[in-house]
Order: C-alpha cells, then sequence, then structure tokens
C-alpha cells in the first residue's frame, strides 16, 4: 500500500518529525472523510470520496507509479491519455474507500444493489461451502466482491497489505471487523492461511500487486514479480482456485461474477509448475478487466521490476 496518500513520499521522508507530521496530518484527514461518509448515503459518499482523492491526484508522487503502470499495460497509448486515466484511477480508489466504510450498508439493501452472476460451475461449487482461495484484482468495486462469500454462507478469512500509517490502517480494519471478516496480513507468511484452509474455512486476497517475493510471469506480456504461492496453497490443501471481480453499475449498484473454478492445465506436473500455469489464468483474467476499464486499475505501486532488473 502506498506509505502517505496526501503528500509526497520524497518531502515526507526528509526526516522523522516531517514522516510524523505527515502521517498525522494524513490521519486526521481520513478520519474526518471516514465519519462524514458514515452519515451520508452511498450515494453521496461515493461521490465526496471520489472527489476528495482525486484532488489528490495532484500532489500524490503515486500519479506517477500509475502513470507508468499504465505506459507498460498500454504501450500504444499517449501521455495525455494516461494523464486523464490517471486521475480517474484516484477517483476509483476514493469509491473503493467509500465502498468499505459502507459494505453493510450495501448488504443490507443487496436485493436493490447486487447482482450475482455466476457460471455454471461456480455455482454448484459456492453451494458446496467448500475451501477455497478468492482470487480478484484492484479492478472495479473490488472491496465488493467478497459480498458473494457472505451471500453463499463461507468463513473469509481476507488478506490484506499492512499501512504504514498504524492509525489509517486501524480505521480501515475496524471496518472489516465490523464486517465480520477475518483479517491475515500478507507480511503473517503462509501458517495461518494452511491453518484456515485445512479447517474447511477459506481466503480471499487481491492478486494483481507486486509482493516483495515470487515468479516472474507474464502480464500484458512484461514479465512481472507474481506471488504463486495462494495458488500452491490451495492446490497442496485441496482448495478450489476461484477467481470472482465486482463491477460498478450506475445508481449505487453492484455486478459481482464468480467464473468456474480453475482447473490445472498441467495436472501431472509438480504443484509448483502447476501453480505457475494456473497464476497465469488468473493474469488473463485481469488483464480483460483491465483492458475494459484501465481508468478503474488501482495501479498505485510499481507493478513490473525497473528495467535494469529484468
Amino acid at each position: 500500500m502506498p506509505e502517505f496518500y496526501l503528500i509526497p513520499k520524497r518531502l515526507a521522508r526528509k526526516a522523522p518529525v516531517l514522516a510524523s507530521i505527515a502521517q498525522w496530518i494524513e490521519a486526521a484527514v481520513f478520519r474526518f472523510i471516514f465519519a462524514l461518509m458514515r452519515k451520508l448515503s452511498l450515494e453521496h459518499a461515493l461521490r465526496l470520496s471520489a472527489f476528495t482523492f482525486g484532488l489528490a491526484s495532484v500532489y500524490s508522487d503515486k500519479a506517477s507509479k500509475a502513470h507508468t503502470n499504465l505506459a507498460i499495460a498500454f504501450p500504444d497509448s499517449s501521455p495525455e491519455w494516461r494523464g486523464r486515466t490517471t486521475k480517474k484511477i484516484f477517483r476509483c480508489l476514493g469509491y473503493s474507500a467509500a465502498e468499505l466504510l459502507k459494505l453493510e450498508q450495501i448488504w443490507k439493501e443487496r436485493e436493490q444493489r447486487i447482482e450475482f452472476v455466476l457460471e455454471p460451475e461456480a455455482r454448484k461449487h459456492m453451494e458446496s461451502k467448500h475451501a477455497t482461495v478468492f482470487m480478484t484484482a484492484h479492478v472495479g468495486a473490488w472491496q465488493v466482491a467478497s459480498l458473494v462469500t457472505r451471500h453463499f454462507g463461507y468463513t473469509i478469512n481476507a488478506i490484506y497489505a499492512p499501512e504504514s500509517n498504524p492509525i489509517v490502517q486501524e480505521l480501515l480494519l475496524a471496518s472489516r471487523r465490523s464486517f465480520g471478516e477475518k483479517l491475515i496480513s500478507a507480511a503473517a507468511g503462509p501458517r495461518p492461511l494452511i491453518k484456515a484452509l485445512k479447517a474447511g474455512e477459506s481466503i480471499i486476497m487481491a492478486m494483481d500487486t507486486r509482493p516483495d517475493t515470487g515468479k516472474l510471469i507474464p502480464f500484458f506480456g512484461v514479465d512481472a514479480l507474481t506471488n504463486t504461492s495462494a495458488v500452491g496453497l490451495a492446490l497442496r490443501n485441496g482448495a478450489a482456485v476461484v477467481v470472482s471481480r465486482a463491477e460498478r453499475l450506475p445508481g449505487g449498484r453492484y455486478r459481482i461474477t464468480v467464473y468456474d473454478p480453475l482447473v490445472s492445465p498441467i495436472p501431472d506436473a509438480p504443484i509448483k509448475e502447476q501453480a505457475v500455469a494456473m497464476t497465469e489464468i488468473v493474469h488473463h483474467y485481469f488483464e480483460d478487466w483491465i483492458r475494459e476499464y484501465p481508468q478503474e486499475w488501482v495501479c498505485l505501486k510499481r507493478r513490473w521490476p525497473k528495467a535494469h532488473k529484468l
């Protein structure tokens, strides 16, 4: 996750005192915005949050990361298009923040707000409540994607990336805890994931960001460091791997799509090779979504290695 949202990192990191002040300011801003959004209707909260985060795009050094990611994913695009799209990405980050705070309301009003679309084998699988590793990407309303697991009665563990600002992290995690999700830090390692899967529980995670370690797997035709361990854990523990997404529709409504469970294209190969092959399939899903809605891909961290590291 970004180290600083509203203040350029170079400025904030010149001295520890500046970093502390930056985090305090950000926490105060987020606390005020979150408190206000909780009192607003979903539609008004979405507009307020999108406007606020859109303003941050002018000052955040994360805009350059998004711009670079778009240049690699869309090599034929113009700098002007990437600039416009980057501003829209920050607005979508605002939408996602509001959706996290409003998850309980979205869930209570699900008959009016949510359309569930399940492929044939996906429906059978969801009704079985079998242990599953659900995978999505930071595209569209990814915060809403987990609601399909609640709809089918799954016990879900959400993987989250720790925030550098402890106050902001607690604000965000409190929303998830109040919704009943179990939370596992991405820095916790595989043990809590294995424990959850062996207990018949399921895991949901966004898989389109760059991890600290992993395999180089093509993403938009360019090798990108990618986490394959999640698929490997599913294969080793008899869990299914399912890709799902949530799309925003007009009027504060959403469409959640669950695809058929993935099948290994090389079932007789070692698990590590199967994990790589299945992760490549996951990447194909993500590429399709991003091509369809590039302005909704919240890519504020460098996705590909720098050229000299390839």
